[in-house]
């Protein structure tokens, strides 16, 4: 990783907020992106995170052209609210 990019300090609770807002479909147009592909954490569990919501439209992939993944990628992420929803 390049040291010129900045690491992004978002908290448990902040991270929690845009994988329910991504859920609920209430996210801005580049939100999940910028998550995804444009930020990068600190701290390790941030960073996992980010890195495995990255690859779930790979690794369960939607029957529909307009969802991200299926229903097991998403009760993944669902599963992570929860998790950093208990950390706060």
């Amino acid at each position: 990783m390049s040291p010129w990019i900045k690491k992004n300090r978002l908290s448990n609770h902040g991270v929690a907020q845009i994988l329910e807002d991504f859920l609920e479909g209430n996210d801005s147009e580049w939100t999940w992106d910028d998550f995804t592909l444009g930020m990068s954490f600190e701290d390790k569990n941030l960073e996992e995170i980010r890195i495995r919501c990255a690859g779930l439209s790979q690794e369960f992939p939607s029957d529909s052209p307009n969802e991200y993944c299926n229903e097991q990628g998403r009760t993944i992420i669902r599963d992570y609210v929860k998790q950093l929803r208990a950390l706060n």
